[in-house]
This record gives structure tokens, sequence and C-alpha cells, in this order.
């Protein structure tokens, strides 16, 4: 991170419409600006359309979308018993996760390296978009939810 531990990544706009077809109803898959603050321990995004995402380490650290992590999250979510889990680096309560560094990945992503050494997950704007915490995204995936 650099000095004033925020980073900045800026994107060029995109067109709002595609052949004619206008396509504002889409949720924006590309940020106009990133700022990591270490201070609120949060990322915050400004899509292209203008919508505003702020993720909270912990949130973003849980939500780690690394092959390591995923299997470990499906291997809870199959559990049929009490488990062995072998947990490697630190333990870290909720509100201990720090971003150590943060970087681009190509024009497409970001990658944290987090303070419990942790630093495989690639952090795809469309992935992030997907996992939005403001209640309005949160509504909207839960009545998504509902009717499939």
């Amino acid at each position: 991170m650099d000095s004033s531990d925020r980073v900045r990544h800026r994107r060029s706009a995109i067109a709002n419409s595609v052949r004619g077809f206008h396509v504002s109803q889409t949720a924006s898959t590309d940020p106009a600006d990133i700022s990591v603050s270490r201070e609120r321990r949060e990322m915050c995004i400004r899509w292209q359309d203008g919508h505003e995402s702020a993720y909270p380490f912990d949130l973003l650290r849980k939500e780690c979308p690394c092959a390591a992590c995923n299997d470990q999250r499906d291997k809870v979510a199959v559990s049929t018993g009490p488990s062995l889990t072998v947990l490697s680096g630190p333990v870290l309560k909720a509100g201990e996760v720090q971003a150590t560094a943060v970087s681009p990945v190509g024009r497409y992503a970001v990658k944290f390296v987090w303070s419990d050494g942790h630093d495989t997950g690639i952090y795809a704007f469309d992935y992030l978009r997907g996992i939005c915490p403001c209640p309005g995204c949160r509504e909207r995936r839960d009545a998504d939810g509902r009717r499939g």
C-alpha cells in the first residue's frame, strides 16, 4: 500500500449501450474508483453505474474466492457431523484481519495479502459486485433466492 494507506485504481468509463440496447438496468461490474483504507478496515468501490459498495476486511477474508477457501467452505456445507478442521496460519477473530497489501490483477480483479498470511484469492470485479454487502443488494439476493 502507499504511504497514505489508500490505494486508488481508476478504470476507463464504459458505454451504457451495446449495439443500441440500453444496459443500465444491469449492475455494472466495472469500477469507476476503488479505495482501500486500513484505518476503516474496508475497501470501497464506486461502480460505473453509480452504485457504491463498502466491503469490510472481515467479509472479504471470509468470502475469499480461492480454491482452498472454496474447498473449505464446501466441506463445512456438506458436513453431517462433528469434524476436525486443521487450520494453517494464525487464527484471527472478527475485527483482527488486516490487509497488508492490495494490488490490481489485470483489468478485472484485485488481490489482497492478509495479515494471516493468506494471499491466493483473486477478487474479480463481477464476484465483488455479486457479494455487495449493502442492504439493497442483500435484499435482491434474498429475493432471488426465494424465487429460485
